[in-house]
Order: structure tokens, then sequence, then C-alpha cells
């Protein structure tokens, strides 16, 4: 005969104690969920910043660091080809107009000029001895002339004599006519001598004319010569601060090799480096103001680069008015770039983490300023450290602007 088990009471007994825990578990978690939402935490005032809803004008702004950097650096290039010999400064150091920053040799170049020195002298002398030979020359037919004239006037007078002879019949046809054609012949001839005297300046001034163009020519040569000699000592052609020198003592070079970089001092711009999401509303000729160890100038944008580079847009901002005190190459700067106005807005110091047309949660303190309720808030245009109020504070509201992170989960704050 088979005798029945009975049935185990545990199992159901356990499955009640599962379901209470867990209803328990539920409870407690609930219950401290509540706590935590409801509870209200006192916090120090002296904790946290808390700055006042205001109504007036905003004026929307861009702050970013850059450095100056020279509009146009001046470049010094080889006039010849060489070796450094010596270098006299380094970069950064100052320089003014004519300052010496180096020294180049070329031998050959030397040797040029000596030869040109040379030839310009040689020409010099022949062009003398050429005014010399005119001026033999000219007096030379000034003698003829005078010889011819005086032939020509004794010729005139026995051509009269003749003639008064032949009518007493004591001269014969024949020599009156041979002294007619003789006064004729000597006529023509003086006449002709005195052309070719009238005519010797204008071919004086020919050939010196033609040997002054050799000399010219031969001075242009040693001018050129003497100025490539001169270039052996590489000399500032602006006062700035030397950015570079690209040789060392020893180094060969050829024509155009760039031997140094000056960077005027006076002629420098900013360059600011902006956030490429606070550059959209950058535009040119906005005012920036411009500072750095406590000196403040004025600039206006002058250039916006279209591409962007590791999150940030090149902003070039020219001085409109004296340059920043102290100003030198690569001096980091910091600008504000003043970019709008608005009139009659809703603002509010900026809390930390907002962003612009965006919205967020702040808490807003009551009347008597005792307690802060989280409050959710839409935030409009912003600026360094000013926001636009959308809704729903009012004009007066005090609210706490620094970070309430560790409050996340609270609704309401005590303040003490």
């Amino acid at each position: 005969m088979q005798i029945p088990q009975k049935q185990s009471a545990r199992g159901p007994l356990f499955k009640k104690l599962a379901i209470i825990s867990a209803v328990i578990i539920f409870l407690i978690i609930a219950w401290n969920r509540i706590n935590v939402i409801s509870h209200e935490t006192q916090v120090p005032c002296n904790e946290v910043i808390i700055a006042q809803v205001e109504k007036g004008d905003l004026v929307r702004e861009v702050r970013s660091s850059g450095t100056l950097v020279p509009i146009a650096a001046i470049f010094l290039s080889a006039t010849s080809n060489g070796q450094v010999k010596e270098i006299r400064l380094e970069a950064s150091d100052t320089v003014e107009v004519g300052s010496i920053i180096m020294v180049l040799k070329n031998p050959e170049l030397t040797q040029a000029v000596d030869e040109a020195k040379l030839e310009v002298e040689v020409l010099q002398s022949a062009h003398h001895s050429l005014q010399q030979r005119w001026q033999q020359a000219v007096l030379k037919q000034r003698i003829v002339v005078a010889d011819f004239s005086a032939r020509y006037e004794m010729t005139k007078l026995r051509r009269a004599a003749n003639q008064r002879l032949l009518n007493t019949g004591a001269v014969s046809n024949i020599d009156y006519n041979e002294s007619i054609l003789l006064e004729q012949q000597l006529g023509f001839q003086h006449k002709l001598e005195i052309e070719l005297l009238n005519s010797l300046p204008k071919m004086k001034q020919a050939e010196l004319v033609a040997a002054q163009a050799k000399i010219n020519q031969a001075t242009r040569l040693l001018l050129l010569q003497e100025k490539l000699a001169d270039d052996l000592y590489v000399k500032a052609t602006t006062k700035g601060i030397l950015q570079e020198v690209t040789l060392q003592v020893g180094e060969p070079f050829k024509v155009g090799t760039v031997l140094a970089r000056i960077a005027e001092q006076d002629n420098l711009k900013a360059v600011l480096r902006v956030q490429e999401s606070q550059v959209k509303d950058v535009k040119k000729g906005q005012t920036v103001v411009i500072s750095a160890g406590g000196k403040i100038a004025s600039g206006i944008v002058k250039r916006i680069n279209p591409a962007v580079k590791k999150g940030v847009v090149i902003v070039d901002v020219y001085f409109t008015g004296d340059v920043l005190i102290g100003a030198r190459p690569d001096l980091r700067i910091d600008g504000v770039i003043a970019l709008e106005q608005l009139k009659n807005v809703l603002k509010l110091k900026r809390p930390v983490y907002s962003q612009e047309y965006s919205s967020g949660s702040l808490f807003v303190l009551n009347e008597t300023q005792t307690s802060a309720q989280r409050t959710q808030i839409e935030f409009g245009r912003t600026s360094v450290d000013v926001i636009e109020i959308l809704s729903p504070l009012k004009e007066g509201d005090f609210v706490i602007v620094s970070s309430t992170n560790k409050y996340d989960k609270l609704n309401k704050l005590t303040l003490r």
C-alpha cells in the first residue's frame, strides 16, 4: 500500500517573503526619492554667486586671445654670392635704420670694384684728352680761316688794281681775268673754311657726348659694384625688431637668399583666434578693444579668415589710434569685439554653462531672499559675461548664477 507524501509548506512561504521584501525595497527607494526631491538643503550665501535681473542696453561682445604680428615683414636678401663673415645682431634685437646685422665677404666683388674704378679713370682721361684735341683743331681751323681771309682780301685788292690799270693798257686782259678767277677761287675756299670752322663745335660736341656716355656707363657699373660691395654689410632698412637671422657664420649663400627678417615695431596688427561658434556674428568694421599688461588700445576688424583651423577662425584687427603701449611682435594680447548693442532688454550676469538661445534651470530667489526655487529659464543672445533673458524672469529678480551641480537633485534651496 502506497502512503501519500505531504506537500512541503516552505515553497509558498518563500514566495510570500520574496514579494514582501520587494515591496519594502520599492517603498524605501520611492520614499528616499520623494524625500530627496522635496528636501530643502541649507546653503550659505557666501558659497554661491547671486546676480540680479536688470533691464537696459546690452552690448554683445566676443572675447578672444591672440598675438601682435607685423602687417608687413621686411625681408633682407643677398644681392650677390658670398659667405657669412660675421653676425652682429641676433633675433629679438631692436634695430634702427642702418643698424648692421651681419657682415658678408666676396673677394671677387672687391676686385670688380677696383676694375670698375680703373675703367672710369681711363675713360675720364680719354675724355679730357679728346677735349684738348678739339680745342687744338678749332684753333688750327681759325688760323686757316684767317690765312684764307687775308689771301682773299689781297686778291680783291689786286683785282681792283688790275681793273684800274687795264684802262691805261699797263695790264693785259689775261692778267686781269686771272686776278678775277683767283679772287673767286679764294673767296670760295674762304667760305668753305668758315663753314668748316662753324661745324667744328657740333662735331666736337658729338664726340664728347659719345665719350661722356661711355664714362656714364662705366660710372653706373662702378656704382652698382660699389652698392653690391656695400651690401656686404647687411643693414636694417627700417626701425623694428629683428625676427630672424637665417644663416650662420661661414655659411655660403647665393643671390636672392633671404638673410634676415625685420618686423616694424610701429606697424603691427592684432591677430585674434575666435572660436568657430562665436565668429558667426563678427563682421568687418566692428570695433575692438585690445589689451595687454594693463594697457588698452582701440582697433577695428579688418579681415576675417574664411577657413576654420582647429575650431578657431583668425580675425585681423588694425589699430585705429595709437599702437598699444609696449607693443612688439608676438606679444600675447586679449581682444573684445563689440558685435551689436541691444536696446532695453532683460539681462543677467551670464550663468555658468549657459549658451545662446538655449534653456536651463536656475535657482531663483524669493522676495525675502531666504530660499531659492529651481526654475526653467529661456536664454537669448549672449555677450562675454552677460546674457539676455527671454522668460520667465522679470526685472529685479535675484538668481544664483554660480555652479549648482551638487544640488542637481534638489528643486529648492534654503539660504542662510
